[in-house]
């Protein structure tokens, strides 16, 4: 991932953090053709069964307090139910001077947008 990129994913994460409308939170809801990018054959109706409810409600997204620094680490698609080649992100929004904050995880890149998919590991 470049500097670029990178400083884009950051932007996109401090977005969502004070967005109390949820719109760029929508906008990572995932795509059609984004279960097949993502998930391997064997896990993918899955997930889709799984995302596409949770998608239909209120999404479990705290928002942090304000000063917030975001914490992002970065790595590639691991395990079974997993495409490898997917970048996967978690974050996390930690007040400064404190050790705990909010954590999330599931972000992947899908070509040309990011979509969320909360806790891929509870599949």
């Amino acid at each position: 991932m470049t500097e670029e990129e990178r400083a884009e994913l950051r932007q996109l994460l401090e977005e969502i953090a004070v967005d109390g409308t949820g719109v760029a939170l929508r906008e990572l809801r995932p795509r059609e053709d984004d279960y097949a990018r993502v998930f391997a054959p064997a896990a993918r109706e899955r997930a889709r069964e799984r995302y596409e409810h949770l998608w239909t409600g209120p999404i479990d997204f705290r928002h942090p307090e304000p000063g917030a620094r975001v914490e992002i680490e970065i790595r590639p698609a691991e395990g079974e139910t997993l495409m490898a080649g997917r970048i996967w992100v978690a974050w996390r929004y930690v007040v400064p001077g404190r050790t705990a904050g909010l954590s999330y995880d599931g972000l992947v890149w899908c070509d040309d947008h990011w979509a969320w998919f909360p806790k891929p590991n509870r599949l």
